[in-house]
């Protein structure tokens, strides 16, 4: 394999336009959000507390103030301008607006999504059973994440990894179109961070005919010790070596036993999203035991997953049937791959806009579903789930 380490220069790309973020002024957020009142508080994580506010031009924003300065907080303050400085605008992916920076105060600022994450929509929304996301805005919600990750992997010269996807960092603007949101822990790739070489690590591989969990990498699938035989795994890749971030349950198997990041990683945790997207259930709840076919290769894309009765075990329950069988087998298939334990067999997300693009959304499926969004749908409050593991809170 064969690396070229000038791709990842630091300057700047040439597809779409870089708009510099706003050095906002305290005031002018104090302003915006009513000095921070309790009315427009959303909600606190770890590092930060959430405020919606309205700029001086009219335009709805979201400010993330950090609980108090010290320097992990501001290293993790830089690392998001410089993010939101680097990469260039497109519709799937967050823009920062703005910041400010005193010397008690932190605050980032971004566009208000409207109608929230795809964590709130799957499993807080109050009337997400009377009106679930329905399967077409499922598959542009896939299409639309696979887009503005791929953007941010493959911008001219920038390469930028997210290391947080998951539902509640998947952002749903007013027309339910997923933007990419969630840049604490983004690591952009550059010459002066990045190695080229091998990545090794131990896995636990199954005996021949135990088969693999759909949803688990390698290493997770057995019963056992008994049913399964250690060995080492080897990829070669560019990498960055850098302190492991990400979701519990998103983190690829390589990236989490040696530290060594690629892209792979963002295209693992996007796969984990994706069978969340389609099952409605958390990844941690995802029933394994009714996918116990072997994981798919890509030579295996026309191969059936499960039968009927499974799929319907797998598929979100509150779609109640509106949903389209083969293009849901084609995009468990997909997650599939994407999650593979294996990084050599995940694709690139360029790959997953394409096959996304070419199988999936030629077809209207409209006609197997009679649900449409409701008024209040749009009307969502911005809000934000607990966090299962200590990595911050989406913007």
């Amino acid at each position: 394999m064969v690396f070229n380490l000038r791709t990842f220069s630091s300057t700047e790309s040439d597809e779409g336009e870089i708009t510099p973020p706003k050095n906002f002024s305290l005031k002018e957020l104090r302003v915006a959000t009513h000095n921070f009142s309790i009315d427009n508080f959303l909600a606190e994580g770890e590092i930060c507390k959430v405020y919606r506010g309205r700029l001086a031009n009219g335009s709805l924003v979201v400010v993330k103030r950090a609980c108090h300065v010290d320097r992990w907080r501001e290293e993790q303050f830089k690392a998001e301008i410089q993010v939101g400085s680097t990469v260039s605008m497109h519709p799937n992916v967050l823009c920062l607006r703005g910041f400010c920076r005193t010397k008690k105060e932190l605050l980032l600022v971004y566009p208000w999504m409207i109608n929230n994450s795809l964590y709130y929509n799957l499993r807080e929304r109050p009337n997400r059973f009377a009106w679930p996301l329905n399967w077409t805005t499922r598959k542009q919600i896939a299409l639309g994440a696979a887009r503005g990750l791929a953007h941010l992997h493959n911008q001219g010269n920038i390469k930028i990894m997210h290391r947080g996807i998951c539902a509640s960092n998947i952002l749903l603007n007013v027309n339910f179109e997923a933007v990419i949101g969630g840049f604490s822990f983004a690591t952009i790739m550059h010459e002066r961070n990045v190695e080229e070489g091998t990545i090794e690590w131990r896995t636990c591989m199954p005996r021949q005919g135990t088969g693999v969990s759909f949803s688990s990498p390698v290493g997770q699938n057995s019963a056992d010790s008994g049913s399964s035989s250690q060995s080492f795994h080897r990829y070669e890749d560019v990498y960055v070596y850098t302190p492991i971030r990400g979701r519990v349950g998103f983190i690829a198997p390589e990236y989490l036993r040696t530290g060594k990041c690629t892209l792979k990683n963002d295209v693992f945790a996007y796969g984990k999203m994706l069978i969340e997207l389609i099952s409605g259930q958390p990844i941690c709840n995802f029933p394994t035991e009714v996918l116990d076919a072997k994981a798919f290769l890509p030579e295996d894309c026309d191969r059936k997953l499960m039968n009927e009765d499974q799929l319907g075990r797998v598929i979100d329950p509150n779609l109640q049937g509106n949903y389209v069988e083969e293009e849901a087998e084609r995009l468990l298939q997909l997650a599939s791959l994407c999650s593979h334990g294996d990084p050599s067999i995940r694709p690139e997300m360029s790959d997953v806009v394409r096959t996304l693009e070419s199988r999936f959304l030629q077809r209207d499926s409209s006609t197997r579903s009679s649900q449409n969004h409701s008024e209040s749908d749009s009307t969502a409050y911005y809000s934000f789930p607990p966090s299962p593991f200590p990595l911050g809170i989406a913007p």
